[in-house]
């Protein structure tokens, strides 16, 4: 069983990759100037507007109980609860992220993505 196990997640943890900015001929700091330089703009032009929301769940949680046959054989079991949270979010993010991809693509960069590490 366990080797079913390994055969499912390996090709899990393949899958996963990472991207960077690349242009030819660049190097890191130019490649980190030019994209503090971008998102400069992009901060300008779009600050953070943090919004608070509340959300509503409505999901089950886990109660022990009595254990008998009738209403708890197995000595638990899961009712259903409302529940209430804060969660912030940031309006502009999306805009913000756009305008930084289009001025590092303004200034020649591409973004490049990798499935296996680059040691």
């Amino acid at each position: 069983m366990k080797t079913y196990g390994l055969l499912i997640l390996l090709p899990i943890a393949t899958l996963t990759g990472c991207s960077r900015w690349e242009r030819p001929g660049a190097n890191d700091v130019s490649r980190q100037a030019d994209y503090a330089a971008c998102e400069a703009r992009g901060f300008d032009r779009f600050p953070p507007d943090v919004v608070r929301d509340i959300e509503f769940d409505y999901g089950d949680k886990y109660v022990t109980c009595e254990k008998n046959k009738k209403t708890c054989p197995n000595g638990y079991r899961y009712e259903p609860r409302p529940s209430l949270r804060t969660v912030q979010s940031d309006r502009n993010q999306n805009a913000r992220t756009a305008t930084i991809d289009a001025c590092m693509y303004g200034k020649g960069w591409h973004e490049k993505t990798y499935y296996w590490p680059q040691w």
